[in-house]
């Protein structure tokens, strides 16, 4: 499991960082054509904001993966052993719940979104928001992976 999400952030990284680029030129030409030229074409607002979104929802499965969010750590670095993995046990447990709520809810907004269309492109709206019960199918795995290690740890045959 460990190298299937390694592998995948090899390739999420780049497209990560493509997205990023194509977001910061777009809105970099969206306010120079409105400010310079006084004129605009609203379909690169809403591509921009596409992409926004796919990288928002990619880049919260990379840190599922990489344990970078938010959690409860006041006494991490006091605890060891069955303590410290009890601990990353409960954390783990609440980001999965998020993550399969992202993954079901997710999935049904998408649904509903898949019947609506952008104005400004004509696009349904599934294409920016199937990206929700995606990530959350990577969120669902890295965090299950994570508590299958917690566990590990708790019942003592890991030392991390």
């Amino acid at each position: 499991m460990d190298t299937f999400f390694a592998r995948f952030e090899r390739l999420l990284l780049p497209l990560l960082g493509a997205l990023l680029a194509f977001i910061t030129i777009g809105v970099f030409v969206q306010v120079v054509l409105r400010y310079v030229f006084a004129t605009s074409f609203l379909w690169g607002e809403e591509l921009s904001l596409f992409a926004f979104i796919w990288c928002v929802y990619l880049g919260a499965a990379i840190c599922v993966w990489r344990r970078s969010h938010f959690a409860f750590d006041l006494f991490a670095d006091r605890l060891t052993g069955r303590a410290a993995g009890l601990q990353s046990l409960i954390v783990d447990l609440c980001v999965l719940l998020v993550a399969v709520v992202m993954l079901k809810d997710g999935w049904a907004f998408s649904e509903l979104s898949r019947q609506r269309f952008s104005p400004a492109l004509g696009i349904t709206l599934l294409l920016p928001t199937v990206v929700i019960p995606l990530s959350g199918a990577l969120m669902v795995g890295a965090a299950l992976a994570q508590v299958w290690g917690d566990l590990r740890q708790v019942l003592g045959r890991d030392r991390r």
